[in-house]
């Protein structure tokens, strides 16, 4: 578990083990063991590895004496808790960040509708309108982030059953396309699709689960696109999988985020996101449906320039 074999560990001092941080508590329980005050101990601490990592551990302390009562060893009982302790500590970054995006448009949501009741506005039907704007925009953000947290969670626990058919490539773009149609034409955004090789090809997929990655990655490319500008799609074969391409010319995405950006709440740019009305959990659902048909996923960009998100589907 610490990863030396056992002639090795019985050399070590308890200094060479424990993390530096944790010494002092532990000096502490040893001095209570030895003044009687008590008979044995259980704590979750941090170890360090051989390799220098650290791991996390539940210990159970208990102390051997002769039989005199004297002292003689500590005897520790080490269990490895390092995957509990992450998911724990995935749980409360979930937790942390919900909170946070769930607030956020509650918070706008109570402040639009509090000026309404007032009746301050009954003489001013615009700002009236733009208050009840703001109530029905940041109502759909708060269900569009209630609805993908239930997706991911579907799609975790294997409660989401994919439905595999043969389906069309084509029919599932233009699906998609249909349903961004309205916010390209908002920002005056043309969506081209290029099928190159793929004309009458078939896939075995679960269509319903594919046009969401589509919309999902169309939506993005348009929400992070310069006005008057255009996003394309292409799908090409490879050997055994077709490949799907869509293009932007928007802002770009730091080569930093590239590994990180199909994580949960990853955003390029947190405000930014905020303001077009991000989740940060679109491109974690379409990571895991892609990779749930055998797929795989990816982003190329250049800052300033634009991005193109990828992904395979096998034959």
């Amino acid at each position: 578990m610490l990863g030396y074999d056992s002639p090795d560990l019985l050399t070590k001092k308890v200094t060479e083990i424990i993390a530096g941080e944790e010494l002092s508590k532990d000096f502490d329980l040893a001095y209570q063991f030895l003044s009687g005050q008590i008979t044995n101990y259980q704590v979750e601490k941090s170890c360090l590895h051989k390799s220098g990592k650290i791991i996390w551990v539940l210990l159970n302390v208990s102390l051997l004496c002769d039989i005199n009562g004297n002292p003689l060893h500590f005897i520790w009982q080490i269990q490895d808790i390092s995957e509990r302790h992450e998911v724990e500590q995935l749980k409360n970054e979930f937790v942390s960040v919900v909170s946070h995006e769930v607030r956020t448009p509650l918070t706008a949501i109570k402040g639009a509708l509090e000026i309404l009741a007032t009746g301050i506005l009954v003489d001013e039907p615009q700002e009236a309108e733009q208050m009840l704007k703001i109530a029905v925009s940041n109502s759909e953000r708060l269900l569009r982030l209630v609805n993908n947290i239930l997706n991911l969670e579907m799609l975790d626990s294997g409660k989401m059953k994919l439905n595999l058919e043969l389906c069309d490539i084509n029919i599932m773009v233009k699906q998609a396309m249909e349903t961004v149609g309205p916010i390209a034409q908002q920002k005056s955004i043309e969506i081209s699709y290029n099928t190159l090789d793929v004309a009458n090809i078939e896939i075995l997929a679960d269509e319903e689960t594919i046009v969401q990655v589509l919309t999902n990655l169309l939506s993005n490319s348009i929400k992070f696109s310069h006005a008057g500008t255009k996003v394309e799609i292409y799908a090409t074969m490879g050997d055994k999988e077709i490949i799907v391409a869509v293009k932007d010319y928007g802002k770009g995405i730091p080569s930093y985020k590239l590994e990180t950006i199909f994580e949960r709440f990853e955003q390029v740019d947190i405000s930014d996101s905020r303001q077009k009305g991000g989740t940060g959990l679109g491109l974690a659902i379409c990571k895991n449906i892609v990779e749930k048909h055998q797929g795989k996923i990816w982003v190329e960009s250049i800052l300033g320039s634009g991005s193109t998100f990828y992904f395979t589907l096998p034959l």
